[in-house]
């Protein structure tokens, strides 16, 4: 029997699986929360049911590449133990997949952070995988 060996990442950065609350506002206002699937040092996958999304994105299940849905986010990220860092950014929303009927995931991709957000993420990131 023949065994297939894993395949290699090919992503640019690497996704560490997290489970963090996430705001994320609609330049008009609208404001959610909903959880991460993942985070990497370039994006995050927000999950969220079916009326978020549409809150988020009203009649856009699929998203062009020349004409991204522009988001900001909200997060906190543990620097150690005891103590959090809240993490601002605009993102772009690079994907949206149907998972099952009432759940969603949003593809995002970091446009910029606030302070010293991207440092906290990437701090955050390289933690998680020096663990593997």
């Amino acid at each position: 029997m023949k065994t297939m060996a894993g395949k290699p990442n090919l992503r640019q950065q690497q996704r560490v699986p997290t489970n963090l609350e996430v705001t994320v506002t609609h330049p008009d206002g609208t404001c959610i929360t909903c959880k991460t699937a993942n985070l990497s040092r370039a994006g995050m996958m927000v999950e969220c049911d079916s009326a978020r999304v549409q809150e988020l994105v009203p009649d856009r299940l699929a998203v062009a590449p020349k004409d991204p849905i522009q988001l900001s986010i909200k997060f906190s990220v543990p620097v150690v133990s005891v103590q959090s860092v809240n993490v601002e950014a605009q993102c772009d929303v690079v994907h949206i997949r149907r998972i099952s009927r009432q759940v969603f995931h949003l593809g995002l991709q970091f446009r910029f952070f606030e302070g010293n957000g991207h440092d906290y993420v990437d701090q955050y990131v390289s933690r998680l995988l020096s663990k593997d």
